[in-house]
């Protein structure tokens, strides 16, 4: 069943299509709190499908359910990075995960370039690290991407080519040698994805 089916049978009554929806996405939500916080992920997801639970009569007929949780995980996790600035004012679109939450990821890069690639996400303002993870890790396109971030579609594609630009820059500064970083860029997809392959969810 197509996740479309899985909604209507779960609004019908069918506990177990719900409980499919969750395994089929659990991981894919799980990693998209792994680069961004260094506790409370659990807390985290389970804010994400229980508001997936509440508002599922909400969720529009051949809505894209995948966009529609990840839209849902970005304002849990705007919720909690507003917990973790208390007093301080923080932007998303100029503050970086690691100004309010500076211990290390849960996730983890099995060589040098991998954990390049982890540690200048964070470095990078929080849009811009969510936009390229949605890219990177999830392969999902500027429409989708915009629809998550509740942004228009038309100015999404220059987002993503400016994220790359600051990921660019932040690998480049924090790079310990040339060759890393040569080798860091050279490869950023393949590293990429070679992260995603190393933190399933």
């Amino acid at each position: 069943m197509d996740d479309q089916s899985l909604v209507e049978a779960w609004r019908a009554g069918d506990r177990q299509a719900g409980e499919a929806l969750f395994r089929r996405h659990f991981q894919s939500v799980t990693r998209f709190f792994r680069n961004k916080f260094s506790a409370g992920i659990d807390d985290l997801v389970q804010q994400t499908f229980m508001a997936l639970l509440e508002g599922r009569e909400r969720l529009a007929s051949g809505a894209n359910v995948r966009s529609y949780l990840f839209g849902i995980a970005h304002n849990v996790m705007r919720a909690n990075l507003r917990t973790l600035a208390k007093q301080r004012a923080f932007d998303p679109a100029s503050s970086a995960i690691v100004d309010l939450d500076p211990s290390p990821s849960t996730m983890v890069g099995r060589c040098q370039e991998q954990r390049l690639l982890l540690l200048a996400l964070r470095r990078i303002p929080i849009e811009a690290q969510v936009t390229l993870e949605l890219v990177y890790w999830e392969q999902l396109n500027a429409a989708e991407i915009a629809e998550i971030l509740g942004v228009p579609h038309s100015t999404m594609r220059s987002r993503i080519q400016r994220a790359r630009q600051l990921l660019q820059q932040a690998i480049e500064k924090l790079g310990e040698s040339p060759a890393l970083i040569e080798s860091t860029l050279g490869g950023l997809d393949d590293w990429a994805l070679a992260v995603r392959n190393a933190n399933p969810g």
